[in-house]
């Protein structure tokens, strides 16, 4: 098992890695969807799909996200990847919320069969045929406030993300991690816009 800070140096990169021109395109076209983005969901949805198409071994997708002390799947594009996500939060332990409670950027990656700290989770990933899984936090910056989130990857087989997968799953997440506390904040100016207007209204 393994929580890799974002601060490790620069790993080999394969073919079609980040730093090549194919992925170099897509994350401008990510970067330009995040913007366009209006709504939470379609922040985390952006992000989602950008790593099933950037990650070609990856066999689940799906983002945590903090809600009301506990925590939630809000985008999923596989639903063992929620079953999985459900897991870790009815067990309170689990690499996604490892990931989710980081402070600043970083990565949790781990093999199912090796992953005792979390039995629920390895029994349960090993029953739905997961070999591994990589979670990186979403954190916007390296501060001290916790993550507002985690991108979750699951493969079927062991040792599934090489290094060239951690480089673009720690990029997906911090662009995502931007565009989600923009996000958020301009869902909370609104809602604040909507109570001013409200209450300048005669009564």
């Amino acid at each position: 098992m393994g929580a890799m800070p974002a601060s490790a140096g620069p790993s080999a990169r394969e073919p079609g890695a980040v730093g090549s021109g194919v992925p170099a395109r897509q994350f401008a076209l990510l970067a330009a969807q995040l913007l366009a983005a209006g709504t939470v969901t379609e922040v985390l949805t952006h992000v989602a799909l950008a790593a099933h198409r950037l990650l070609a071994v990856v066999d689940g997708v799906s983002v945590t996200v903090h809600s009301g002390g506990g925590f939630r799947t809000p985008v999923s594009l596989h639903p063992a990847a929620a079953e999985l996500d459900q897991v870790q939060y009815d067990a309170d332990a689990g690499p996604c919320l490892a990931a989710a409670r980081m402070t600043g950027p970083g990565l949790v990656s781990v093999d199912v069969d090796e992953a005792g700290d979390w039995p629920v989770f390895a029994r349960a990933a090993a029953r739905r045929g997961y070999g591994s899984v990589l979670c990186a936090a979403l954190a916007p910056d390296p501060g001290p406030a916790m993550a507002l989130g985690a991108l979750n990857l699951y493969f079927r087989r062991p040792h599934g993300p090489v290094a060239a997968d951690r480089d673009v799953a720690l990029l997906l997440a911090t662009h995502g991690a931007l565009a989600l506390a923009h996000a958020r904040a301009l869902s909370y100016g609104v809602v604040q816009h909507g109570r001013l207007r409200k209450a300048a209204l005669p009564r």
